[in-house]
């Protein structure tokens, strides 16, 4: 026997010796021993990677996620003067993003769109996993699972967690701030743990956007609310009062940087008031505007709430025999009156009102409704932050709530049917999200003027406007793609209306579009790109045309393209007309 075949066995036919064979049999046993629960997380983050990763780097980067690299990619200096100045929001985001993009450029790669985004994208599948958890944990394994897989397949989520802006990163430290949160209220080995990284999440939420201070409002909401509730939660919730106060204190300490700040940056004032037709578009848009798919998410939330409130009512929630025992046949603590027996016939896990369950309904509750109401009202005034883009942080109560309402459901083989259905739905909606998500279309036309550009040509920008939060940024956007795919197209400092990252204004953006600021720059190069986008208002639009019409009727049009976001024209200045 030669020894390749006492490697593969006395046959010599590559059949696995019986000690492979028992040492391959021990990997895969050792894996069907681990928990369960730690299986469905790594699977839930893989198919939300999935998800999040395909065709990532296909829709066009927008204004918003332009600003954010361009502001990110400059000296860490300056960048600290402008988070700190006139931008104070998503502070913790550009300072991760300005290194990300300080790692990635070590490392050779350009800040393209697949890029910048990956962050987010690993952010919201680590976030899929953190609702999991809190759902398995505080709700059951199934209610956990299935409220993850709604959370990954959300269009809501997907839309705005996947952008190169702060929201992927605030939901995960949301998400793990209510569970540390819930945590410290019902863990009697180690409360004080858990109140130490709730207040670090809920700082560093803070950090990365603003609107987290309306969820540590719904935190004080919910606990409030355990503090009354009847049930072992109330006992726990008031022994831990106390080091909840404390935590909120020192939260407040530790966010007053950011809040002192935040009074004199940019506003948001750029959102209009919202009415209730606002509300109900912020709702469909939640369903991905799939109104079946609205309904069923909406009515496995209201059945999961209705269960545990019926099993509340004093009537319903015991039963109680003539002798005092428990009679026979109906589920342990269901009273014989028609909501007990409606309640009966749903659900037959034994007490509600044991389970913790009825807690964590409030808990979601206020963790769904106070952000939404809170900002709605806030927005009538001055302050506007009834947005989709930062109510996107009540997506996980949603989908929660209803998988608690399909687990709570009496017989299993509805239950599956329910989540597959419900699953199905979700999963449909998926596709208007691939084809929805571009907001703009810049990788378009950049790509075609630096095809064109030629050394010693002139780029003019309009509309480089700043007004507060109110940034027009076609120079910025231009600037994102000439950064992310280099060329020798650039910006000179001398382009009227240009916008200049060192004072973070453009001085006189209008200048643009005057005919003798054009002329002048033209007289410096042999061609100029007009670039026009995201133009403001009627009154630019016409300031553009007049200067477009001027430049064609002064020199000749060589090209031009036009895109629902952008316009081009090029033109050669070396004779005029």
């Amino acid at each position: 026997m030669t020894q390749a075949d006492s490697t593969t066995g006395a046959q010599g036919d590559g059949n696995p010796s019986p000690p492979a064979r028992k040492r391959a049999w021990q990997g895969f046993s050792g894996l069907a021993s681990m928990p369960h629960h730690l299986i469905i997380g790594a699977a839930l983050f893989v198919l939300s990677l999935c998800f999040n990763l395909y065709r990532l780097g296909t829709p066009s980067i927008w204004f918003d996620e332009a600003f954010s690299v361009e502001l990110a990619r400059h000296p860490i200096s300056q960048v600290w003067q402008i988070i700190f100045g006139p931008e104070p929001n998503m502070e913790l985001y550009y300072l991760f993003l300005h290194y990300w993009l300080a790692l990635t450029g070590f490392l050779g790669l350009n800040p393209t769109e697949f890029v910048v985004r990956l962050p987010s994208a690993i952010f919201a599948a680590l976030s899929t996993v953190v609702v999991f958890a809190l759902g398995r944990r505080f709700l059951g394994t199934v209610a956990g699972t299935i409220g993850a897989v709604l959370y990954l397949l959300n269009y809501l989520q997907l839309y705005y967690d996947l952008q190169t802006r702060a929201y992927g990163l605030q939901l995960l430290l949301t998400c793990f701030a209510w569970y540390a949160l819930l945590i410290a209220l019902t863990d009697e080995r180690h409360p004080r743990r858990w109140w130490i990284v709730y207040v670090i999440s809920t700082v560093l939420a803070v950090y990365a956007h603003l609107f987290s201070i309306l969820i540590v409002c719904a935190q004080f909401c919910a606990v409030a609310g355990l503090l009354l509730l009847p049930g072992s939660w109330r006992t726990r919730a008031r022994r831990q009062a106390l080091p909840f106060g404390i935590s909120l204190v020192v939260t407040g300490v530790l966010s007053i940087p950011m809040l002192l700040v935040s009074l004199q940056g940019a506003k948001t004032g750029w959102l209009p008031s919202p009415h209730f037709g606002d509300l109900i578009n912020f709702i469909y848009n939640m369903g991905g505007y799939n109104k079946i798919y609205l309904l069923m998410l909406g009515g496995c939330c209201a059945l999961g709430v209705i269960i545990i409130l019926l099993a509340r009512v004093p009537a319903v929630g015991r039963l109680q025999g003539p002798t005092g025992r428990p009679q026979a046949g109906r589920p342990q603590g269901i009273a014989p009156t028609i909501p007990g027996r409606v309640l009966a016939f749903v659900y037959s896990r034994g007490d509600p009102l044991r389970s913790p369950a009825g807690p964590m309904v409030w808990t979601l509750l206020c963790w769904f409704v106070v952000p939404v109401v809170v900002s709605y009202i806030i927005s009538q005034g001055a302050t506007r932050l009834f947005s989709a883009r930062y109510l996107v942080v009540v997506v996980p109560p949603l989908v929660l709530l209803a998988g608690l309402g399909i687990a709570l459901l009496r017989w299993r083989a509805l239950q599956v049917v329910l989540a597959v259905v419900m699953i199905a739905s979700a999963l449909a909606v998926v596709p208007f999200y691939y084809r929805s998500v571009q907001v703009e279309d810049w990788n378009t036309a950049v790509p075609w003027l630096q095809q064109h550009y030629q050394p010693g040509d002139g780029l003019v920008c309009y509309d480089n406007t700043v007004n507060g939060a109110v940034k027009q940024g076609c120079q910025i956007s231009v600037e994102y793609y000439l950064h992310a795919y280099p060329s020798r197209a650039h910006f000179t400092t001398d382009a009227p209306g240009a916008f200049s990252w060192t004072t973070y204004s453009a001085p006189n953006p209008d200048a643009a579009v005057d005919q003798s600021a054009l002329a002048a720059y033209a007289a410096k190069h042999p061609h100029l790109f007009l670039i026009a986008g995201r133009v403001r208002d009627d009154a630019a639009e016409h300031r553009l045309e007049a200067a477009q019409q001027w430049l064609t009727g002064r020199y000749h049009l060589v090209s031009e393209i036009v895109t629902p976001t952008v316009r081009i024209w090029l033109f050669d200045t070396t004779s005029a007309k």
